[in-house]
């Protein structure tokens, strides 16, 4: 028997050595690839949104003549409470390209100011730690590109560059093909620009109730212990700042919002992210309705939330 099982471990062994040096050499084609459709954009105008280091930037490309020029907006406008920023407002938030915290008016809770390289001002939101978990059946080459069509990261892990390429293990270990390093699931972190709506349903929820209800909640719509125990350690404690919270989790809302691309494609993928708002307590706010997830062959889960 003791021989079996090392025989066993050898060849799950030399089964993800091969998977690894297989995506080295996809990466290395993919990376060869890239280069040359660089080469043949030198045409096109690029605004450049940058975070903390030349790694975590985001570039929005748009095929425009050099010479076009966009005027200034003078106001800015929330979409949830249509109150009106001014230029003067914004700039003096930041003078930076990174988010400069600032207290607004009440109707303000939860967004911030910022201002980009070209002087246009937005109130953002933060869409904060959302985990990607692989979980392929033997291990395999897995790409994972992520779209943000109003919002810039500040922050990846492992380091994003023009997508993720990993080698995915059937216990949900990551070996980075770029660093060589392994993660236990992606991380990212991004700025919105396009607030989120107020929601119209969702749970209204006590302090002293938040833990339990998180945990029933989240393993109910598909997350496994580890999974959830991991956003419980991480929004428990900013929930808990509220005497109350109102807790919607979104759908469609969010995967529209942030297309996320996979390959190869994943049998299923659950994709959780609550929006949370602070709450008086007597809201009549009709209960949102969730739905069981079934996990199936190649899964992908992610999670990860906000706070108006």
């Amino acid at each position: 028997m003791h021989k079996r099982t090392l025989a066993l471990v050898l060849i799950l062994s030399c089964l993800a050595a091969a998977a690894l040096n297989a995506c080295g050499t996809q990466q290395a084609s993919t990376t060869e690839a890239e280069t040359t459709v660089a080469t043949t954009t030198a045409e096109t105008t690029t605004i450049t949104m940058t975070t903390e280091t030349s790694a975590k930037t985001t570039t929005e490309t748009t095929t425009t003549e050099a010479t076009t020029t966009t005027a200034v907006p003078t106001t800015t406008r929330n979409p949830t409470t249509s109150m009106l920023a001014t230029a003067t407002e914004l700039a003096a938030a930041s003078e930076t390209d990174m988010i400069a915290p600032r207290t607004f008016p009440p109707d303000y809770t939860g967004y911030t100011s910022y201002t980009d390289e070209d002087g246009y001002g937005y109130l953002v939101t933060t869409t904060r730690k959302p985990a990607i978990y692989l979980y392929p059946r033997r291990p395999t080459c897995v790409t994972v590109t992520l779209t943000l069509r109003s919002s810039s990261f500040t922050e990846t892990i492992p380091a994003y560059g023009t997508g993720w390429h990993v080698l995915a293990r059937p216990n949900g270990k990551l070996t980075n093909l770029a660093d060589g390093k392994t993660y236990p699931y992606l991380f990212w972190e991004a700025m919105e620009r396009d607030p989120w709506p107020e929601p119209t349903e969702g749970f209204i929820v006590a302090r002293e109730d938040l833990e339990d209800f998180l945990r029933e909640k989240l393993a109910y719509m598909g997350l496994i212990p580890a999974e959830y125990e991991e956003f419980i350690d991480y929004w428990l404690p900013i929930l808990e700042q509220n005497g109350y919270t109102l807790i919607y989790f979104a759908g469609e809302e969010y995967t529209d919002r942030y297309p996320l691309e996979i390959s190869p494609a994943p049998d299923s993928m659950l994709r959780v992210f609550m929006v949370a708002k602070p709450a008086a307590g007597n809201e009549n706010i009709p209960q949102q309705n969730l739905k069981p997830f079934e996990r199936k062959g190649f899964t992908v889960i992610e999670w990860g939330g906000t706070m108006l």
